[in-house]
């Protein structure tokens, strides 16, 4: 954590991965050009955390729409999204997790899956109070059971989109998110066996997690995996153990909190649509599913970038959430 003197970080002048992986988007993706505005980099203590976030703000919006990444990113990662939402009238933040991006954490090693729940209901609290106009959460990868988890918890949101849901505790789920197909049945086993022994020690997410597989291009996939703030860093035992031991806060047949869009890439080659729609069908809310053709777990390829815009314009238009 900073000292209240020491000049926090920003993306606009910190040299890490994330510029090479704006390098190898798609032109169209990259942040700067006419579509993709950059955004503005703001603070927020949350809880014993002091939380970055990339911002896109527009006061006359008719929603704001918060993104949620998973273990491989963070906010700057989502930026294409968060951009192309921005284009379209809407605002937006993207908040980095604890322990990713350039969020101040004082001990990494002490993170908790509940952090994760705690900081984004208190993001969304925050943002409720502050503008009283709809939120709308986007998660993306692991983050869209993490936004499934804090809207059923706060019933702040207006709508729920997930780019896939992962329920951690299932085989299969289980046996897609780690590095080596192997390795599903003894995560767990070895993180819960002797606690006090695993739970301090860092493990590198790129070890843990099929990181390679984040995206359908080799470079791009090597970039975000190389990335000290995104798929390069470390988390602790602790937070992979209690992550591997969650459920959802509610179970999908009783959550009714609001619609749900699923828009999952049709050629993720690390959690197939397979996984995800066992959950997604036990919803009972109205629900789509959107399949992103030839679009990757990180959803950058056409046509899914187009079929994406179109499924959130429709999505927040069906809500009353259309811009002008």
């Amino acid at each position: 954590m900073s000292r209240p003197d020491e000049p926090l970080p920003t993306y606009a002048t910190h040299e890490s991965g994330w510029r090479r992986i704006q390098e190898l988007l798609p032109p169209g993706l990259r942040l700067g050009g006419a579509e993709a505005p950059m955004p503005e980099e703001e603070w927020l203590d949350l809880g014993p955390f002091r939380v970055h976030l990339d911002c896109w703000r527009r006061p006359d919006a008719p929603a704001t729409v918060v993104l949620v990444h998973g273990g491989g990113g963070n906010g700057r990662l989502l930026a294409p999204f968060g951009a192309m939402l921005a284009a379209l009238g809407y605002e937006v933040l993207a908040p980095d997790l604890p322990g990713y991006g350039l969020t101040r954490v004082k001990d990494k090693r002490s993170l908790v899956y509940d952090d994760w729940r705690d900081t984004l209901a208190s993001l969304l609290e925050v943002e409720a109070g502050r503008s009283r106009r709809p939120l709308v959460v986007f998660g993306a990868s692991m983050g869209g059971m993490l936004a499934y988890d804090v809207t059923a918890r706060t019933r702040i949101p207006a709508g729920l989109v997930a780019t896939c849901f992962l329920a951690p505790r299932e085989p299969e789920v289980r046996r897609r998110m780690v590095r080596w197909p192997w390795m599903a049945g003894l995560a767990g086993p070895m993180l819960t066996a002797l606690p006090m022994l695993t739970d301090s020690l860092p493990v590198p997410m790129r070890l843990a997690g099929n990181m390679l597989a984040i995206a359908n291009s080799a470079a791009l996939a090597r970039a975000i995996a190389a990335d000290p703030r995104a798929g390069g860093t470390w988390m602790p035992g602790r937070f992979l153990r209690t992550f591997l031991e969650s459920e959802p806060l509610v179970p999908p047949e009783a959550f009714d909190a609001c619609p749900v869009l699923l828009t999952h890439p049709a050629e993720d080659r690390w959690t197939h649509v397979s996984v995800s729609r066992p959950f997604f069908e036990r919803l009972r809310v109205p629900k789509r599913l959107v399949l992103l053709e030839n679009a990757g777990h990180f959803p950058v390829e056409e046509p899914g970038v187009g079929q994406l815009r179109q499924a959130l314009l429709d999505f927040l238009s069906e809500r009353g959430l259309a811009a002008r």
